[in-house]
């Protein structure tokens, strides 16, 4: 094999590496989702579940928190809680611990996040060209969570703890947070870590989390009825919320 043959041979084999490689990735990606929790809960076909920006940001939440399955933890996603009135609660995230429940608001924002535990509105501000910005509000993630809680705790034992998360994508930045109450506010790449903090506080118990789990998996996978019911209901919720706020 002359020189010549040498160098064709090398730049073959790099255009099937720079080709292939993609491929194996792509491969990998799509197994690990297909072999998670998260599809086997939500069925979310791939395209969906990284296409869809509130679907893939519970799916990177869930990323972050899936090695606490090997403690004995479950997950549920996208509950659609009953809470009487023929309302519902719509829950991001609900991971089942050993010790108690973490309700978890995901948030897969971008931009500056500016918001008080006490108020009703939180800001998101995104910069647009020539130094301008834009500013959103969205309702308070603390205050909507306390709301998917209390909704939650009909079915669930008093005795059994349940802790607030609100996680945002590490994509946002934190400017002007203020919390002071126990409720974790944190990105998604330091929620995993708050999580062990809270559970290594609390006194050792044991909760069924098979039975937890089976009485609230039924809430899941909602029919496309339930969730148009449920945004028509929020909506008005929405409107309730801004005319107290203008009195």
């Amino acid at each position: 094999m002359n020189e010549e043959d040498v160098v064709n041979v090398i730049a073959i084999l790099a255009i099937l590496v720079v080709f292939i490689t993609p491929i194996i990735s792509f491969a990998i990606r799509y197994m690990r989702y297909k072999n998670s929790s998260y599809y086997k809960i939500t069925q979310n076909p791939y395209s969906f579940a990284f296409g869809d920006k509130g679907t893939y940001g519970e799916y990177s939440l869930y990323t972050y928190l899936r090695h606490f399955e090997m403690k004995g933890c479950r997950f549920l996603f996208n509950l659609y809680v009953p809470k009487g009135g023929g309302r519902t609660s719509e829950i991001d995230i609900v991971m089942i611990h050993p010790k108690c429940l973490f309700v978890i608001e995901c948030k897969n924002y971008s931009g500056w996040i500016f918001g008080n535990e006490n108020n009703e509105y939180w800001i998101q501000v995104l910069p647009i060209d020539y130094g301008e910005s834009c500013k959103t509000q969205f309702y308070n993630p603390i205050k909507q969570n306390a709301m998917h809680i209390r909704a939650i705790r009909r079915y669930i034992n008093d005795a059994i703890p349940i802790h607030s998360v609100i996680a945002f994508s590490d994509e946002c930045t934190f400017k002007d947070i203020t919390v002071r109450s126990n409720v974790i506010v944190n990105y998604f790449s330091g929620i995993s870590r708050d999580i062990s903090l809270v559970v290594l506080e609390l006194d050792d118990c044991s909760i069924d989390v098979d039975k937890i789990y089976n009485d609230l998996v039924q809430y899941t996978n909602a029919d496309e009825r339930t969730k148009l019911r449920h945004i028509l209901n929020s909506r008005n919720i929405d409107d309730d919320i801004i005319s107290s706020s203008q009195k």
